[in-house]
């Protein structure tokens, strides 16, 4: 039989348990998530419930039932993986595996401590303790990995999961690493110069056509357009995807900006080796530029493309990273004096602020004040 209380009823199972209905405000019929062993239990529950309703502090009951994430015991492992899965990008779709595995990455190395704590056990003291040395020892990493934890804490608290944020140190976040180095122009002709006749391409499309490495291995022969003018032959290139890789799977993409979509003219230095090297590879609009084997069409990976950077890069007396020779493309193009904008859609920035973070001094001071006169 079931007892009526005004809002609500408290019904008694087979089981022997008491199960617990209401109305909620707005008018929809409930039952609570959890059952109750005595009858006192579920009077007092649906007293406070009623409560609630009346003062208008009714929220829907979000105590975890078998299978959900119990907020209670859940570990920073379990709660960033169960983020990872509802996270997407700006414009709604998932995020990449490389973004992916940089924030699992965070959780099992820098923020391995923390790994199998329940989150409610993790206070600002924990915080504190872990973060002073590893800044001293790693800043940058550190800091990654601070507001990873801040903003998955802030997850949790936003679900009631947590009362209180543990990551609220002051300035916590504040921290500006030093500027990568570009390489020199005598180092990238270097460079060029030691480079076999396919990776020659690759990076003269870095370094003068300042493409990403993503773009370029995923450049096929239908991204490119012969342009004759005043008897030159210019190539034009099509960005509008890129690759990434998740494990050993070769992962296709669309740019994570609009602004990342673009087509631009490559100088005529490096359309001659494009153009010569289009001559080498088979005819079909979807053949890939670079290809790891002859006639596939599997793209390279790091493990194609590191060594390769690693034996040009030592020749040339340069120990930066590949992404380098998109830093030097920006600051050459710079120097031409382009507009903000031209500058931008180069790039494919979705602002000058990003555009600029791009450019380095290049120590012209004398050559730009003998301009003064």
């Amino acid at each position: 039989m079931a007892a009526k209380r005004g809002l609500g009823s408290i019904r008694k199972l087979p089981s022997g348990k008491y199960q617990v209905r209401f109305t909620d405000p707005n008018g929809d019929r409930r039952t609570a998530r959890t059952t109750f062993a005595t009858k006192a239990s579920a009077e007092f529950e649906l007293t406070r419930i009623r409560g609630a309703i009346e003062s208008g502090t009714w929220h829907v009951d979000e105590t975890p039932q078998a299978g959900d994430l119990d907020p209670r015991t859940i570990t920073l492992r379990e709660l960033a993986s169960h983020w990872r899965a509802q996270q997407v990008s700006s414009k709604g779709n998932p995020l990449s595996p490389t973004t992916l595995r940089e924030y699992q990455r965070l959780i099992e190395s820098t923020l391995v401590t923390f790994a199998d704590q329940p989150i409610r056990s993790i206070t600002r003291q924990h915080v504190e303790n872990w973060r002073a040395p590893e800044l001293k020892r790693a800043p940058n990493q550190t800091v990654k990995a601070y507001k990873h934890l801040k903003t998955l804490m802030t997850w949790a608290q936003k679900r009631s999961w947590i009362a209180v944020n543990p990551c609220d140190i002051e300035r916590g976040s504040a921290y500006t690493p030093s500027e990568p180095t570009a390489p020199t122009k005598q180092q990238v002709e270097i460079m060029l110069d030691s480079a076999s006749d396919q990776f020659k391409v690759v990076i003269a499309l870095a370094a003068y056509g300042g493409l990403r490495k993503g773009e370029i291995l995923e450049l096929r022969r239908k991204d490119l357009v012969a342009i004759e003018d005043q008897g030159e032959r210019w190539v034009q290139v099509s960005i509008s995807r890129g690759v990434v890789w998740d494990g050993n799977k070769a992962v296709v993409r669309k740019p994570k900006s609009d602004a990342g979509v673009r087509t631009l003219l490559l100088p005529l230095s490096v359309s001659e080796l494009v153009l010569a090297h289009l001559r080498t590879i088979p005819i079909d609009p979807e053949s890939l530029l670079f290809a790891r084997r002859t006639l596939s069409n599997d793209h390279w990976g790091k493990y194609d493309l590191n060594p390769l950077w690693r034996k040009v890069r030592a020749q040339a007396g340069f120990q930066g990273r590949f992404h380098s020779l998109r830093t030097f493309a920006a600051t050459e193009f710079a120097k031409l004096n382009p507009t903000s904008q031209e500058l931008m859609d180069r790039f494919g920035h979705r602002d000058i602020k990003t555009a600029m973070r791009y450019q380095r001094s290049t120590g012209r001071d004398a050559e730009l004040l003998r301009r003064l006169g």
